[in-house]
């Protein structure tokens, strides 16, 4: 089947039309994330993206849904609460560049006008600038100070203290990166921010600096192993034996690309999740560990990485002062 944006836009309002229209409690709903770009395939897989917004809480925040085994829905619930406030959403790096240029595919009254013109008045001044990057920067030096000086360093809490700080430098020039395309993209807003050379030092925490794609390759086996054993115990719909193929021709295709090491991010991170269910067993740990030994994210390499961490954050935190000094804030 050729997928084209189209084709993808169709299949979305299709959904709305089916799932929402005729539903009382859903105030409005957006089209977002990767079908709005010139290129929403990647290993020629994508998800189509959907922000429901709801009158009252939402009876579930997530949901995926199969529409082949190339396309699949992933549907946020939020509730209207949320963005009660459009102006402090200038702020919110999130909800902020989702309200910026979503898709409008349903409504009931205004939701929308009121929302997307009060946030889109001053977006762009240097304070929320600044406090979009700090959304990323400041919990990412408090987890690095928990883990360095507060105890042992954990993956599940290494991570995101990876992936906020790489945001925080990334929203200076846009929004915030993908996961999929995360390492991809990150090179160019390094280099926009006038740091180029962060792009070795985000793929040196996370031990991916002298990864050859051989090596990548030959953890594929174990990792979607892994993935569909975590899959079988429904324990978060992140993975989901749906969006497994979304994962895999992403990383193939990212192994073929220009950045090679940039198939390690998505691996990581479902790997990583994957590791949190109770599904697994002793063999699926063992392959795990020998993956965290050789990118030095076992418990002994997290130690050095965080060296690395302290000076990537270092460099962000001069750079967001010198943004505040010289924009006066």
């Amino acid at each position: 089947m050729r997928i084209k944006r189209d084709l993808l836009i169709k299949l979305a309002r299709d959904t709305v039309d089916k799932r929402f229209k005729t539903d009382p409690g859903v105030v409005a709903v957006f089209l977002v994330g990767s079908v709005l770009r010139d290129e929403p395939l990647l290993g020629g897989t994508t998800d189509i993206d959907l922000l429901v917004i709801t009158k009252n809480e939402p009876d579930i925040p997530r949901e995926v849904a199969k529409l082949s085994n190339e396309i699949h829905l992933d549907i946020l619930f939020e509730q209207e609460a949320l963005y009660a406030k459009p102006r402090e959403l200038r702020g919110d790096p999130w909800r902020g560049w989702t309200m910026w240029d979503p898709l409008l595919l349903h409504e009931k009254g205004k939701f929308f006008e009121y929302t997307q013109s009060s946030l889109r008045a001053q977006f762009d001044d240097p304070v929320n600038l600044l406090a979009r990057a700090q959304t990323f920067s400041v919990p990412a030096r408090e987890a690095w100070a928990s883990m360095q000086l507060g105890g042992e360093a954990r993956l599940s809490e290494y991570l995101p203290a990876v992936e906020n700080a790489a945001n925080a430098l990334a929203v200076m020039a846009g929004f915030p990166l993908a996961e999929r395309r995360f390492l991809l993209e990150f090179p160019q807003r390094a280099a926009l921010a006038g740091h180029p050379e962060l792009s070795d030092t985000l793929l040196a925490m996370i031990g991916g600096l002298d990864l050859t794609p051989e090596t990548l390759r030959a953890w594929l086996p174990a990792w979607e192993d892994a993935f569909n054993q975590a899959a079988q115990s429904a324990f978060d719909t992140r993975i989901h034996s749906f969006r497994l193929a979304y994962y895999k021709q992403a990383l193939l295709s990212l192994l073929e690309s220009e950045i090679p090491a940039s198939a390690l991010w998505p691996m990581l991170q479902t790997w990583a999740l994957a590791a949190e269910s109770s599904s697994w067993d002793e063999t699926h740990r063992q392959a795990w560990e020998a993956v965290l030994q050789t990118l030095g994210l076992d418990s002994q390499g997290l130690e050095l990485r965080l060296q690395g961490m302290d000076h990537y954050l270092d460099v962000l935190e001069e750079l967001l002062d010198e943004f505040s000094v010289q924009h006066g804030l």
